[in-house]
């Protein structure tokens, strides 16, 4: 009866064991993680004067990106125009550790082709598109690849390659921002590592990247449903908005990848 007893007793201790082992595995990690892979948009939309989704408004300057005045866009019916609803691209979103770059070409009647990120939409006629690329388009200094760090659900993001092409312009909208383009690069920049591209299916020689200044993108994240937010502002330097502030709002859900397919650079 005794040895019973004691089995019992030990199955017990056993099983609260395995039990707790299993709650631990299950929690959240603690501390800074990187999240790599896609950040799957969420579209755009508007409730009254109530945005979700994926968005951008253009905050005229003088202005807040809490309160305006913001610049209309006569092809959205958001807000009566105030505010850019935005769809999901090609890809389906955002990646990180990797770079979604602009097609070449980039344009067709001023329209942007740049459709891996989100869908290209129009403002006033002209549909603009988004992408990131290892040399920024306009400023042409070498950005980093999108980053995104989870701190116990507050997410920090580099996002200095976020690119926007409109009407055979380029504009940098990253957070932090890369330096301004002061005239001709130093051709032959050292190469420090091979970065997929997930338009041009193909490995990049990354350049030494230029620090970008600023304050980076931020917003939230719910380990156990994957949900995120990011937003950020972004000065817009050159063209007819020149002085205009650019604010992006994503939302969507994250999903866990490689920053690359799962073969090795050629030559290695």
């Amino acid at each position: 009866m005794k040895i019973a007893t004691r089995i019992v007793a030990l199955l017990a201790i056993g099983t609260i064991a395995v039990s707790g082992c299993s709650d631990k595995d299950d929690a959240p990690a603690s501390g800074p993680q990187e999240l790599v892979g896609l950040l799957r948009l969420e579209p755009g939309k508007a409730d009254g004067d109530t945005l979700s989704g994926t968005w951008f408004r253009m905050v005229q300057p003088g202005g807040t990106p809490e309160k305006g005045p913001f610049m209309p866009n006569g092809d959205s019916p958001a807000i009566n125009g105030t505010a850019t609803l935005l769809e999901p691209g090609t890809e389906g979103g955002l990646r990180t550790g990797g770079f979604q770059s602009e097609p070449n070409p980039g344009f067709a009647d001023g329209h942007s082709l740049a459709a891996s990120i989100t869908k290209p939409t129009k403002f006033f006629a002209v549909e603009f598109g988004i992408s990131t690329n290892a040399v920024d388009p306009q400023t042409q200094h070498a950005v980093a690849t999108p980053k995104v760090v989870d701190n116990n659900g507050t997410l920090t993001a580099d996002l200095s390659a976020w690119a926007a092409s409109w009407n055979n312009q380029e504009f940098n909208q990253g957070a932090p921002k890369p330096p301004e383009k002061v005239g001709p690069q130093v051709a032959g920049a050292a190469q420090v590592k091979q970065v997929w591209d997930w338009v041009a299916r193909q490995w990049l020689n990354a350049p030494n990247t230029d620090a970008a200044t600023g304050p980076s993108a931020t917003g939230t994240y719910d380990a156990k449903s994957k949900r995120f937010t990011l937003q950020w502002t972004s000065l817009i330097v050159g063209g007819p908005f020149n002085g205009f502030t650019g604010v992006w709002h994503l939302e969507g859900t994250f999903e866990p990848d490689s920053a690359a397919p799962q073969s090795p650079p050629p030559g290695n």
